[in-house]
């Protein structure tokens, strides 16, 4: 996997997104997804369930006509916001959709049935690029939206001396625009 180009990939889709969306001020993720859906011309229908140690903090499963994206009701808002953007990102990138168990979760769920019975949720292909972009997708995207709806710290001026100036440049050229 090459970081940068995922990354790459991550930021043209957040820049085409957002062309379509706007982000709304003050933020609220309710408003952008109304936005998306809009631009989407499909719904999506956010379910959220009770997160406990050891589950998926979210999932994203499209229907006919909707997408669903579950995600923990039990934990900040902020963290809420990241795990439906993550899974957002999934959808956006058009990752398999395919419904995925933990080998630990199925045993939780029917802890009398062979493992075998679960075989088709079971999870054994290699999904690191997909989470990698979905994770990418979800932070590029927050930062963007945070930056246009914090307003700077009081007294806040940009560095002037061409030091700090060229070490900034250097930074944003390496990790990009927050």
């Amino acid at each position: 996997m090459n970081h940068a180009e995922v990354r790459h990939r991550c930021e043209s889709l957040v820049d085409d997104v957002l062309r379509q969306t706007g982000i709304p001020q003050p933020w609220d993720i309710n408003e952008w997804l109304d936005c998306l859906e809009r631009a989407r011309g499909r719904g999506i229908d956010l379910c959220a369930l009770t997160w406990k140690p050891g589950d998926a903090t979210g999932a994203w499963q499209p229907r006919d006509d909707h997408d669903v994206i579950a995600y923990p009701a039990n934990t900040s808002g902020y963290h809420q916001n990241h795990i439906i953007l993550h899974e957002i990102g999934h959808m956006l990138f058009q990752h398999s959709s395919r419904c995925t168990l933990s080998y630990e979760e199925a045993r939780r769920i029917a802890p009398d049935l062979d493992a075998n019975a679960f075989a088709h949720l079971l999870d054994h292909r290699d999904g690191t690029v997909e989470e990698y972009e979905a994770e990418q997708f979800a932070h590029i995207l927050h930062a963007r939206v945070t930056a246009q709806s914090v307003p700077p710290p009081r007294n806040y001026r940009p560095p002037q001396d061409g030091t700090t100036a060229s070490l900034v440049a250097r930074l944003t050229a390496t990790f990009g625009e927050p």
